[in-house]
């Protein structure tokens, strides 16, 4: 009676389904009338919905402003938390409705959008055609929590090989990129040594980067003192690409990660010094995907890729 009587209390303190799922589409989207839109519903009743939850949780997890919604850092963390689990009911749902094979790689935004889907085609023909691959995009902090979403693959960066199946992808490698029209207007500083590079913008990451190089990394193996200049944020590596692409700043290019901007002279490198570091970016089944032979197939895919020297191997207790 005490195991039942603690079962039941702990399923009447779970919040309301439609209320979740409505906090999670503003938190997501960033707004109520977006949220509402994407729902099919009407603001109030997404209003509605998020108030209910935060009297019943007891706490505040949006803060409303001009530019919309922000969320409280309680609302942050409780968004992270619920996350994962909503994508585990909804892919579970799938699964059910379609009977299909699937295969679920969870990564960053920056590895789905520059590393992956411009080999979609091919990884889909390695995997099988009728087999279904869904991208969980995320933070890095989350990845790991992808595992409980249903995740088969993750990518992750490490300096040592992870344990378990896993396949390197990329060795650390960056480099000082522009855009010709940014070079050409910035000709004088670039021709000296990058410690006078004074007053050249610089674009760089706002979010933490785990081990991964720095502007300060670079300028430490050139045996110089970071120059004083105006430094752009971005919190997606893909926007600080774009915004170098379009002449908005020097930024660090990441080999495998900015290689079409390098190929096409969107961007060019304004110095022949390449940055190499120790962390590598894997491609790591997990307990799921080791039972799944579809995501056995993508890690094979990844390591003929040869996107880096490294890369030519599974991890010996992957094979």
């Amino acid at each position: 009676m005490h195991i039942v009587f603690d079962m039941n209390n702990n399923l009447n303190r779970l919040p309301n389904l439609r209320a979740l799922i409505a906090f999670e589409h503003v938190a997501r989207l960033g707004g109520v009338t977006r949220a509402a839109t994407e729902l099919r519903t009407s603001q109030a009743a997404v209003s509605r919905h998020l108030k209910h939850l935060e009297l019943e949780l007891g706490a505040a997890l949006v803060t409303r402003s001009g530019r919309g919604i922000v969320l409280t850092t309680q609302g942050q963390a409780y968004f992270d938390a619920i996350s994962p689990a909503l994508m585990v009911i909804r892919h579970a749902g799938d699964r059910v409705r379609s009977g299909q094979d699937e295969l679920v790689i969870a990564c960053t935004h920056e590895v789905s959008h520059l590393l992956l889907m411009p080999r979609f085609r091919e990884l889909q023909a390695a995997v099988g055609k009728t087999t279904r691959i869904r991208f969980l995009t995320c933070e890095y902090d989350v990845v790991a929590a992808m595992v409980d979403a249903g995740a088969d693959m993750i990518f992750e960066h490490a300096s040592g090989r992870p344990t378990g199946k896993c396949a390197p992808i990329l060795s650390e490698e960056i480099i000082p990129a522009a855009a010709p029209a940014f070079i050409g207007k910035n000709e004088q500083a670039f021709s000296q040594s990058p410690g006078r590079w004074q007053n050249v913008k610089r674009l760089a990451l706002s979010k933490n980067n785990y081990g991964w190089a720095t502007w300060e990394d670079w300028f430490a193996s050139q045996t110089v003192e970071v120059p004083d200049a105006q430094i752009e944020t971005f919190d997606n590596y893909v926007y600080a690409l774009e915004a170098a692409a379009r002449g908005d700043g020097l930024v660090l290019a990441w080999r495998g990660f900015a290689d079409s901007y390098l190929a096409s002279g969107a961007l060019v490198p304004v110095t022949a010094d390449w940055l190499t570091g120790a962390p590598k970016l894997y491609a790591r089944l997990t307990e799921r995907g080791e039972a799944n032979k579809h995501a056995l197939q993508c890690l094979k895919f990844f390591s003929a890729e040869l996107w880096t020297e490294a890369a030519s191997t599974i991890s010996a207790d992957g094979a």
